[in-house]
């Protein structure tokens, strides 16, 4: 009886520390990636509690051969220590994955906890749309924080100061939100066919990603959403959302005060522009250039930067960086053609399921929308057509297993009791 007690009272206080997510986000990449060790030692310590079904042995047998993978790379890499330190712990993110999809299931049940969840991921989606309008508006944010001159005209950074990542935040994580939405008791019967707080969160969160300038996250974002409503056939929803973007475009061009920030703005996210796109292509060159001369390895986690420059590889001007700005091309360049394999799998999966819920839908048969709000987190998460960060940076691997973490909860593929075996 006392260990049943313990046993519930563990998992309620991590789910209490879990919920806190979005703001451990916000502050940077320490508090968060803390919670990523704190969670992975959790999952060690209690590991023989946690019950694998048999439905998930290729998944872990994937996960497992990648992490073996990108290991493999590092001790074959130039510099070892320099690989290593990125790859060696990695499999932290495995098990917060892990302990994410166990807390998630227990949250659902704690009415407390769903409130406070829901409560927290409502104060920042509302502020940060103040925020980063107002600081569009004044060139400064609530808090009297400006962005650097040279970026003040194209980008918007709210809270996250000299970081550009508001629009590739948000874009993270909505659909998690939209996902636990979707678990409440919500009532779309009326004339949208559509909770109406969910259409609130879209509207506002599209807008921010928008403002902030961020052009993979406002078209990841933007399909996302046109995936989720498509899936959902709802075509009184998609009017509604694409008749307040064109709102708020008329709103902002029409000022004078602010049209020429709007159209630098505008062309920031729209058109190619030499600054990014064609110094993003150099990136990409030089990494299918690194894989060329490796291909069953690579070169190492973090080998980019060192190598971008060496004459062999060099691409143009603007051909060095620390990573490709593409997940996959920094998989082949770093790791190997087995290690991009896995991650295509994957995503292949995703995109499956996607496809099998909207024939589904087609079909009149009722579909589990929250898993699909956490298939499409992950579909953003991992998208292989878009300029990202590093793989390996701990920021971006936190958000990516965070969304893994979400749409494990939906597959049960263990469960969690501390009864002797």
């Amino acid at each position: 009886m006392t260990k049943k007690i313990y046993q519930k009272d563990i998992i309620t206080y991590l789910s209490f520390v879990f919920i806190s997510f979005p703001i451990l986000l916000i502050s940077g990449p320490f508090l968060s990636d803390l919670l990523v060790v704190f969670f992975s030692i959790f999952f060690l310590i209690r590991y023989r509690y946690f019950q694998f079904s048999s439905k998930c042995r290729i998944f872990l047998f994937l996960i497992s051969i990648f992490y073996i993978l990108i290991n493999i790379s590092s001790i074959l890499s130039d510099n070892i220590f320099l690989s290593s330190k990125s790859t060696l712990p990695y499999f932290r993110f495995i098990f917060f994955a892990f302990v994410i999809s166990l807390l998630i299931r227990q949250i659902e049940k704690n009415d407390v906890i769903k409130n406070y969840f829901n409560i927290i991921f409502q104060f920042i989606f509302i502020f940060l749309f103040i925020d980063s309008f107002y600081q569009f508006v004044n060139l400064e944010n609530l808090f009297g924080f400006r962005i650097s001159e040279h970026m003040s005209d194209e980008r918007v950074s709210s809270l996250f100061g000299e970081e550009l990542i508001l629009g590739s935040y948000i874009s993270k994580i909505m659909f998690l939100y939209l996902g636990f939405l979707h678990g409440k008791q919500n009532n779309p019967k009326n004339f949208l066919n559509i909770d109406l707080k969910i259409l609130f969160i879209l509207l506002i969160t599209l807008s921010t990603i928008f403002i902030s300038g961020d052009r993979a996250a406002f078209v990841l974002a933007v399909a996302g959403t046109f995936m989720y409503l498509l899936i959902n056939l709802n075509f009184k929803a998609t009017g509604i959302i694409v008749g307040f973007m064109v709102i708020i475009f008329f709103i902002l061009q029409s000022n004078p005060s602010y049209k020429s920030r709007y159209d630098v703005l505008f062309q920031t996210i729209f058109i190619d522009r030499v600054i990014g796109q064609s110094t993003h292509h150099q990136h990409f060159k030089t990494a299918y250039k690194m894989f060329d001369e490796r291909k069953l390895f690579g070169h190492g986690v973090k080998s980019f930067r060192n190598k971008c420059n060496l004459k062999k590889f060099n691409s143009g001007p603007k051909s060095c960086s620390t990573h490709p700005h593409n997940y996959y091309l920094q998989l082949l360049s770093a790791t190997g053609i087995f290690t991009f394999i896995i991650l295509t799998i994957f995503f292949i999966f995703i995109l499956k399921e996607l496809i099998a819920n909207f024939i589904i839908r087609i079909k009149k048969k009722k579909i589990n929308n929250k898993k699909v709000c956490y298939l499409i987190s992950v579909f953003i998460a991992i998208f292989p057509f878009a300029t990202t960060g590093s793989f390996f940076n701990n920021w971006i691997s936190f958000t990516i297993f965070l969304s893994l973490g979400f749409l494990l909860s939906e597959y049960k593929i263990f469960s969690y009791s501390m009864k002797k075996k």
